[in-house]
């Protein structure tokens, strides 16, 4: 493969991802932050609480490492928290999940907006209407929004009905993830890569 001068390529849980060499993120990991459901194990019992003990503009890469169990949450990364790597146990035993309908831009499961976020071994679903629920009305439902640039996320699954992965914008490398939903299920404007995901 040839690539200009100004890319290189970032391995990081043994798949590669071209980013610009301007990295923003120190290399190596700084520091590691556990997430427990049962908080016994963890700093910290929920997802949310972990990314929000991070600073702001934060340079050094922080790996959250979540725990199994199924976090029933709205999850947001903000714009200005880069570096942050994201890894559950396996994407069957580690969810984070939440039922929020009706407005696309405020249904959202799981949001990241920063530049430079990893993710492994995790799903994301919105329960609305996943499974179909036939007395209920199938409207907006979004699993996650995706809306920084070069985000990676290795075996991680996503799951709902409607509007299910919103790849908003930016650069987005996806590799063996599952992608679940039926109406509008992968939209948006990101440029993004699906390297052997499974799609239903």
């Amino acid at each position: 493969m040839q690539l200009p001068q100004f890319l290189f390529i970032l391995t990081l849980f043994g798949a590669s991802f071209v980013v610009s060499q301007v990295i923003q993120c120190q290399s190596g990991i700084a520091n590691t932050i556990v997430v427990d459901k049962s908080g016994t194990n963890g700093v910290f019992n929920t997802v949310q609480a972990a990314i929000d003990s991070i600073p702001p503009n934060n340079n050094n890469w922080i790996r959250i490492q979540i725990n199994p169990g199924i976090y029933i949450e709205q999850v947001t990364i903000p714009e200005n928290k880069p570096c942050i790597i994201l890894e559950g146990q396996d994407r069957r035993v580690t969810t984070i999940t939440y039922d929020a309908h009706d407005k696309t831009n405020t249904s959202i499961t799981f949001s990241t907006n920063p530049d430079y976020v990893v993710v492994k071994g995790i799903t994301f679903e919105n329960s609305y209407n996943h499974p179909l629920k036939l007395d209920t009305v199938i409207t907006q439902a979004v699993a996650a929004l995706i809306g920084g640039d070069k985000n990676v996320f290795f075996e991680c699954g996503f799951l709902g009905l409607q509007d299910t992965l919103w790849d908003f914008q930016g650069r987005h490398y996806f590799y063996n993830c599952y992608i679940e939903g039926a109406i509008d299920f992968i939209f948006g404007n990101g440029q993004s890569y699906y390297e052997v995901a499974t799609s239903h």
